[in-house]
């Protein structure tokens, strides 16, 4: 296996699943995207009936497969990657910076961007969008 991937493609890439795991939900989820429990992992959506939801129910169906595709993909990750990944780019609520997370996680700010790295290019894989 090939491990040297395009960073700047596959950042791309990571950014553009999340982006389209946010609008989907939006459309899908009767929760908070951003709903995690204590170990920061987001359960599966089930039940998905949405009154005010006006989509055809093939266009729903591809909506909720790309969630729990994105979940299932993002609770393989270890707590300390979920973490970091929930609050830097999925807790649209609190909107922490950099310095932030790496306090709360007990990093200095450059183990921070390393870590940060590193979670992303798994999280890449567990997605299948890194690029070599």
């Amino acid at each position: 296996m090939n491990f040297n991937i395009d960073w700047k493609k596959t950042k791309a890439n990571i950014k553009m699943a999340i982006k389209e795991y946010i609008y989907s939900c939006l459309s899908v989820d009767k929760d908070s995207f951003s709903k995690v429990d204590e170990d920061y992992c987001i359960p599966l959506l089930n039940n998905t009936e949405n009154n005010y939801m006006q989509l055809d129910k093939d266009k729903k169906n591809k909506r909720i497969e790309i969630v729990n595709n994105f979940r299932v993909a993002f609770n393989k990750l270890t707590t300390e990657e979920r973490k970091l990944i929930y609050w830097a780019y999925l807790d649209k609520e609190d909107n922490y910076d950099d310095r932030y997370i790496a306090n709360a996680l007990g990093f200095s700010l450059g183990y921070y961007y390393i870590k940060k790295k590193e979670a992303l290019i798994r999280f890449a894989y567990a997605l299948g969008v890194e690029v070599a």
